[in-house]
């Protein structure tokens, strides 16, 4: 059995290509100050391991397990990220250049971007631990809910660009006989 996705009609009383630019931009934003911030997190994590001095409390084998988690998650992290990056600017272009050809391959990149993100949470879970992963279910719902914005918009730009139907009325009229009096 299909499960269709709800239709919106408005994206919190604005108009849907204006809330589908708002997702695009702000998308781009975020997922550059994310990229930004792995990658800072990740440089931190490298240079504490390497610099790290023998302590008592933990073997340099636990260490470098433990690292190596983190480098597996910030690894993926940041694939989904730039993966985020470059579909959001698909999403800007089609929007601004009235594209339903490019709105298609955003939703559809958005859904595996979205299965990412799942397995994303899964992942995390495992090397991170549970609290790490609230941030991404939140950022798992939004982008769902994005999604559900921009196949409205999608759906909205191609009704406005199909061809209308035209009824063909009778070209001929057919002939009445005439009244006798």
């Amino acid at each position: 059995m299909a499960y269709t996705l709800p239709r919106m009609e408005k994206c919190c009383c604005i108009s849907l290509r204006t809330g589908s630019l708002i997702v695009g931009y702000v998308s781009i934003v975020i997922s550059s100050l994310f990229t930004g911030a792995v990658s800072w997190s990740l440089y931190k994590v490298v240079t504490y391991v390497s610099e790290v001095k023998p302590n008592p409390e933990h073997t340099a084998e636990e260490i470098a397990k433990v690292a190596l988690g983190v480098y597996i998650s910030h690894a993926y992290l940041l694939l989904v990220l730039l993966y985020y990056f470059f579909i959001s600017l698909l999403l800007v272009i089609g929007v601004h250049m009235n594209k339903t050809k490019y709105m298609r391959y955003y939703f559809k990149a958005g859904l595996f971007l979205l299965a990412l993100a799942l397995a994303l949470v899964v992942v995390t879970t495992i090397f991170l631990g549970l609290l790490a992963t609230i941030p991404l279910l939140k950022w798992s719902l939004t982008l769902f809910f994005c999604l559900i914005v921009v196949r409205s918009t999608y759906l909205q730009m191609e009704e406005q660009n199909k061809p209308r139907v035209y009824e063909m009325q009778t070209l001929y009229i057919t002939p009445q006989a005439p009244l006798m009096a």
